[in-house]
């Protein structure tokens, strides 16, 4: 049953209006019944009423305005008006404002007020569904784009004295691994949990709304300082850090965060959030997790990232990418075996920039799988060139990222450059980081299986620096630990017990599971003796030289071949 309340001081309409409505046993309407506008109200307030049907012209408030005071009490409740003859364009004025109908009491039947009576309930509720769809996410029932921005435009418009407002952009970090490694259906999963957490951890009359992807927006009203909000923005990232368990999984999801104030950074809605988003951006340049206020010297930077975005995707075309090769040395002989490939980025105007540069941002915009396939190739190429000029180049290495591990048909790739190259499959290796196998164990396992069944090499890169499992670690189809430059560094001339003790560690280690042990970043004879009286395998670093271009890395397996070492 719908209850429907009806607004009239004329007993006789009134009555005439319940009899019709009780005419039809079937008319699923219990009719309330109010003389004024106020005692009409004040039903409103108790709820549970269906349908108004609505006298404009009362004792207590007369025309347009007695709909309007109405509407504005119950917007979501649908509203018939009642007029006489004369008031048509009155009646229309109240439609145009929100009202579902109106009838003129003259003509009215019980038929016409029936059919009204459903139409106007049914109306109404399409129009408040087409209203949540046009505001409201369907995945997590957050506002959506538009109301946000609706909601911070009357926020900030509507501040007589203003204070601050805090915007902020925030974003999961490594959203996409989830969905790629665990499925859409979990991503939207996380997607909806972290919708609630947001929700859960804000003040009442603060807004948190989804607006796109894996981007939320924070709108938090009456900020007193900078401090107030710092405290605030911990204790929502520490909210979205706790562990989360989706499928049986336990997730550990952070997020960056950037944050643009009210009215020092923007005065208006675009800007405000053209500046949270820049923040953002910075709080990614920072190693994500964490979250950045916003400076007016950031769109010098967020310009110049987009120019180096840009420049980027043209490089691989114009072959403005080349590599270097730094020297790996066997400790026993001194012999050069091996070579790692370094990535190099030449560009025309800027000169050479720096990796730390540009793999971040290919790493986050996918280009990192094709400049990386790119990698493999050159290497094996430039490999195969040695051989054909009777060098003897070693095993040389190149780096996988984390994305290009993840790919699909890395194997096939990588299969296909040894055939097109020519190169023995013995004379490639590739390095991943610990953090990439242990990610996902079982994918990388098969991947990794994948790779070796080709007859290539694998080394586990940076080792010690991640979340290694040692129960996993002993079923990888590995060759060889390196050892992070960190742990070198940690190895000085004195003779304290604890330096170098972790190299020394990974050394033991990696020897009882039959792997070979590497140390990168060496840098001076007290590294280099306390490597070798431990038993590591092989070295590279400063202290044999620098990654150089191919021509001088022929240069120095030309002197080798010549001194009659083993290369």
């Amino acid at each position: 049953m719908h209850n429907v309340l009806l607004i009239e001081d004329n007993p006789g309409d009134a009555r005439l209006i319940r009899e019709m409505i009780a005419e039809d046993p079937r008319a699923p309407f219990t009719v309330h019944f109010a003389d004024r506008l106020a005692k009409g109200l004040e039903h409103l307030s108790a709820g549970e009423t269906a349908l108004v049907i609505l006298d404009l012209s009362l004792p207590d408030s007369f025309g347009l305005d007695t709909f309007t005071k109405v509407y504005t009490h119950a917007p979501a409740v649908p509203i018939i008006v009642l007029t006489g003859n004369d008031d048509d364009a009155l009646a229309l004025s109240a439609v145009k404002g929100g009202a579902q109908d109106y009838l003129v009491k003259s003509r009215l039947d019980r038929e016409l007020l029936l059919r009204s009576m459903h139409y106007s309930i049914e109306r109404k509720r399409y129009q408040v569904q087409l209203e949540h769809q046009a505001n409201y996410d369907a995945l997590t029932g957050l506002p959506n784009r538009n109301l946000l921005h609706d909601r911070l435009r009357q926020t900030v418009y509507s501040q007589r004295n203003p204070r601050n407002i805090a915007v902020v952009f925030m974003d999961l970090d490594h959203f996409k691994f989830v969905n790629d490694s665990l499925g859409h259906s979990t991503g939207d999963k996380l997607l909806k949990a972290m919708g609630d957490r947001l929700r859960s951890v804000l003040r009442e009359g603060d807004t948190v709304g989804r607006v796109g992807g894996d981007e939320f927006v924070l709108i938090l009203n009456d900020q007193s300082n900078e401090e107030v909000i710092f405290r605030a923005m911990q204790r929502i990232t520490a909210k979205v850090a706790e562990p989360i368990m989706l499928d049986g999984k336990e997730l550990y999801v952070t997020c960056s965060a950037g944050i643009s104030l009210y009215p020092q950074d923007g005065r208006d809605v675009d800007t405000l959030l053209k500046n949270a988003d820049a923040a953002m951006y910075r709080a990614k340049e920072h190693g994500r997790s964490n979250f950045q206020f916003y400076t007016s010297e950031m769109n010098e930077r967020v310009n110049d990232r987009l120019a180096l975005e840009h420049a980027l995707r043209r490089a691989l075309e114009r072959k403005e990418f080349m590599l270097h090769y730094q020297q790996k040395v066997d400790l026993r002989t001194g012999s050069i075996i091996g070579a790692e490939a370094l990535v190099r980025w030449s560009h025309p105007e800027w000169g050479l920039v720096r990796p730390a540069r540009f793999i971040p941002i290919a790493e986050e915009t996918g280009l990192i799988v094709q400049l990386g396939e790119w990698v493999i190739h050159e290497a094996a190429r430039q490999t195969r060139d040695w051989l054909d000029a009777g060098l003897k180049p070693g095993v040389v290495s190149v780096n996988l990222s984390a994305r290009q591990f993840r790919a699909d048909g890395l194997v096939l790739a990588v299969s296909r450059i040894l055939q097109e190259t020519g190169l023995d499959p013995a004379q490639l290796e590739v390095e991943l980081t610990e953090s990439m196998v242990m990610h996902n164990v079982e994918a990388a396992i098969a991947t990794l299986q994948g790779l070796k069944s080709l007859g290539i090499s694998l080394s586990v890169d940076d080792f010690g620096t991640g979340y290694s499992s040692l129960s996993y670690l002993k079923d990888l189809p590995i060759d060889a630990l390196k050892i992070d430059r960190s742990f070198v560094r940690d190895i000085r001339s004195g003779s304290e017990a604890e330096d170098g003790i972790l190299a020394q560690a990974i050394i033991s280690l990696g020897h009882a599971l039959h792997l070979k042990v590497i140390a990168e970043g060496v840098e001076t004879d007290a590294q280099l003796h306390f490597l070798k009286r431990h038993g590591c395998d092989q070295v590279q670093g400063f202290l044999y030289g620098e990654p150089v271009p191919p021509e001088q890395f022929a240069q120095l397996l030309e002197r080798a071949k010549r001194r009659g070492k083993r290369a």
